[in-house]
């Protein structure tokens, strides 16, 4: 397998990365409609938190599952282990070169009037508690498996056949690609929103390299969503 692994092409290679997120995305929506289906059948309201979280965190498993499919295929190395303190230190830092980097990027696109509108936002202004159980989804739940996916399993099978530089790259704009379904609005808006958190997931993928631990890109990542998250309930409380 690992002979295999390393004489295939770079086209190739790119290719089987692409197919790998199309498919994530696709086994996380069917995910999330099969487990609605039956609750709007019944008459449920799925504008709850509860369902609206359930959908996600089922959609994310599907997406671990292909995921953890294609790792145990491949016969990868991820790397995860209890950070250390000086990875805690990463983990600090990345956090806030996240979060600078997703305020600096959305004023550009405010000014540019390309800012999207988020889908995310839309339904959390008549349920502002979406964003609190998503905060916690993302903790135990979207952020491990986005990252294992991500940067554990693309990052890490770009970065054999390309290195660390290019794994970074390709692996932020497909984790970016993931997210254009949460915007709605003008195209190039929610192509500029979904490099956004390419840019975002870049970070991400750099502390992976930097630290060869997963559990620092995971921690910085559930911390980002989780502030994020906080600071739009209270500023939706509030208003």
């Amino acid at each position: 397998m690992g002979a295999t692994y390393q004489s295939q092409s770079g086209p190739r290679t790119v290719l089987e990365m692409l197919g790998l997120t199309v498919l994530t995305f696709v086994i996380a929506l069917v995910a999330g409609v099969v487990f609605i289906a039956p609750l709007i059948a019944l008459g449920y309201d799925i504008e709850t938190t509860s369902i609206l979280v359930g959908a996600t965190a089922v959609g994310q498993l599907g997406m671990f599952g292909v995921g953890y499919l294609y790792y145990r295929y491949r016969d990868l190395s991820v790397p995860i282990t209890l950070p250390s303190l000086r990875e805690l230190g990463y983990v600090v830092v990345g956090v806030v070169a996240a979060i600078a980097a997703a305020v600096i990027l959305s004023v550009a696109l405010t000014t540019l009037g390309l800012l999207p509108s988020s889908v995310i936002g839309d339904t959390a202004a008549t349920n502002p508690t979406y964003l609190l159980g998503l905060a916690a989804l993302s903790i135990v739940v979207v952020a491990p498996v986005e990252e294992f996916v991500f940067r554990g399993v693309i990052q890490g099978r770009l970065r054999d056949r390309f290195g660390s530089a290019p794994a970074i790259v390709g692996a932020s704009l497909l984790f970016g690609s993931l997210h254009l379904a949460n915007y709605s609005g003008n195209p190039v808006a929610i192509i500029a929103g979904a490099l956004m958190i390419a840019v975002v997931g870049s970070i991400f993928g750099t502390l992976y390299e930097r630290t060869g631990n997963l559990a620092v890109p995971i921690l910085v990542h559930a911390t980002y969503n989780t502030i994020l998250l906080g600071l739009s309930y209270v500023a939706l409380s509030s208003a």
